[in-house]
């Protein structure tokens, strides 16, 4: 459910995120590129942490508003890394390909696992036993836990973990190969772990699930909501950002 200290902090973190990411592309487009491109990410953030915050159904919409965020704030962020570590080793002309295999690390494993999801539970149908484990037609409500990682059938980690290490070995190797200090490249294969991870095993199945759902409510015309929706709103009017942000 959502929290009142979300209710600034979703907004406000998205902002400040856009901005600080601004920072590891100054060395390549320059300060006042870099600035432009982070005030835009920053606004984008910001905008889709406030529409999270006061103005999802708490459900299906809500998942795909948080996916989102963290799409829009990782990818930039793992791409700009790659691009910094390009940089540092002194390989200009692969700061397109690190930067986009440092995109692509962000990605594909929340959208793979994500089609995975929609795919699996779509063929169980509205029926199924995931259907019937955490939607309630009559009241139209999910239930608390539906569209969490945990309710899902996760991917096996390992493919998809050697697959972006794969895709960001070439880079490693030629900053290992110009004398750069190895301890880059270790930050970067955590940093790519956690981001699989955290793709794999809790944003793609999530969002996955969320599509499966919304898929639903656009065949059957019916909204699904959390069943705590009452309790969400309360908590949204109760803000003084509301009288701004929210619309019932």
């Amino acid at each position: 459910m959502l929290q009142r200290r979300q209710m600034l902090a979703l907004p406000a973190s998205g902002f400040l995120m856009g901005l600080l990411i601004a920072l590891l592309y100054a060395p390549a487009l320059g300060s006042t590129m870099a600035w432009a491109v982070g005030a835009t990410l920053a606004l984008v953030l910001g905008m889709t942490g406030a529409w999270v915050a006061y103005r999802s159904d708490g459900a299906a919409r809500h998942t795909v508003g948080n996916s989102l965020l963290y799409g829009l704030s990782a990818a930039p962020f793992l791409g700009g890394a790659c691009l910094v570590l390009a940089q540092m080793a002194g390989l200009d002309s692969w700061r397109i390909p690190a930067w986009m295999a440092g995109v692509a690390t962000v990605v594909v494993p929340v959208l793979g696992p994500a089609w995975l999801t929609r795919a699996r539970l779509d063929g169980e149908g509205a029926t199924g036993p995931w259907a019937r484990a955490h939607l309630d037609r009559r009241a139209s409500v999910l239930s608390p836990d539906a569209l969490s990682a945990a309710a899902q059938k996760r991917p096996a980690l390992t493919p998809w973990l050697v697959g972006a290490l794969a895709v960001n070995l070439p880079l490693a190797w030629r900053v290992l190969g110009g004398g750069q200090a190895g301890l880059l490249v270790l930050g970067l294969a955590l940093l790519v772990t956690g981001v699989v991870w955290g793709g794999v095993a809790q944003v793609g199945p999530a969002l996955g699930a969320a599509w499966h759902v919304m898929d639903l409510e656009r065949r059957t015309g019916q909204r699904l909501r959390h069943p705590q929706w009452a309790e969400i709103q309360a908590v949204r009017r109760a803000h003084w950002l509301a009288r701004w942000l929210m619309r019932e």
